[in-house]
């Protein structure tokens, strides 16, 4: 019997899942600010003039559109935002992070050419920093490219046998007492994402209570700011843990390939969430406890019934992120 998952993988569907995740982590898509302009239209500060917040906001877009404008357009905001409108904090910190977006993928590029990768490797040691990397050689070059790497918000993480630079949103943090409250949370959810993958060669690498958490806290975003300017990249992020809750990922399957067993963890962590957690206003939690149901109907094995549960309430692409 071939199981939904993999007749999936003969459609080339198998990696999806993982190559979606790690994209996420490369570069989020840049979305405009139309919405965010169009809510904070009727706001009023009265911590400083409409004038004032202005200029320091003209100013800064003049600085961060520059070539090689995002440190210094950092360092701007952050000695400024305290001195601007929420409106104006909250467009300035969503086109920083747009910008940094923007130039991720030519900073990609130029970290993974061959020379400049064997250099890095060389170098590396577990969890490195780019400081700690720029700490290790002697290559004034590669170490200018590391401090802009570092500076223009990126941390380095090793995927897959290479190191990356990924947006580092935890350098957001430093700005979330002054933005709308949805951008607030946008930030603290991107910046735990960020901070401790959740996926690297395939596999899971955070727990099964954590992988459910996690899902939890965009779900709760989703529902409590429906029209935020970044509601689709959290849909595209829970897209992505509710294909890790309920398939896992190439390396950790839910269902192992040989047995068609449910992994043991998955069963504790699914079950200790469920207990902890009512899933009244969930429709994440209401669909994990059917499918906990059903599986345990089959003695925890992936059996038709379930794959017809799975294909018919979880189908893959719904939640690919193509």
């Amino acid at each position: 019997m071939t199981s939904s998952f993999q007749s999936a993988k003969r459609n080339g569907m198998r990696t999806f899942i993982t190559a979606t995740a790690i994209l996420m982590l490369l570069q989020t898509a840049v979305a405009p600010l139309s919405g965010v302009a169009a809510a904070a239209s009727s706001s009023t500060d009265t911590k400083v003039t409409t004038a004032s917040s202005t200029t320091i906001y003209k100013t800064f877009q003049s600085m961060l559109y520059k070539k090689k404008g995002l440190p210094a357009a950092d360092i701007y905001l952050e000695s400024h935002i305290d001195q601007v409108t929420t409106h104006h904090a909250t467009l300035m910190v969503l086109q920083l992070e747009n910008a940094r977006n923007k130039a991720l993928t030519a900073m990609t590029d130029r970290l993974l050419v061959p020379n400049v990768q064997d250099k890095m490797i060389k170098a590396y040691k577990l969890n490195d920093s780019f400081t700690k990397l720029m700490e290790r050689t002697q290559d004034s070059d590669l170490r200018a490219l590391l401090q802009q790497a570092r500076d223009s918000g990126y941390r380095l993480v090793m995927l897959e046998g290479s190191l990356y630079p990924i947006m580092n949103y935890m350098d957001f943090q430093k700005y979330i007492s002054y933005v709308k409250p949805d951008i607030k949370q946008y930030i603290n959810i991107m910046a735990v994402e960020t901070s401790n993958l959740a996926a690297d060669d395939g596999a899971l690498v955070i727990g099964y209570q954590e992988i459910l958490n996690r899902a939890l806290n965009q779900e709760r975003f989703l529902n409590e700011y429906p029209k935020s300017n970044r509601l689709q990249q959290v849909k595209n992020l829970m897209n992505n843990y509710t294909l890790y809750t309920f398939y896992g990922l190439n390396n950790t399957p839910l269902f192992d390939y040989e047995t068609n067993k449910m992994t043991a963890n998955a069963q504790k962590g699914y079950k200790a969430v469920l207990q902890r957690n009512s899933s009244e206003h969930s429709a994440f939690l209401t669909k994990l406890e059917k499918f906990m149901d059903i599986v345990n109907e089959a003695k925890f094995e992936k059996t038709a019934t379930v794959e017809k549960w799975l294909e018919q309430n979880v189908p893959v692409s719904d939640y690919a992120n193509y």
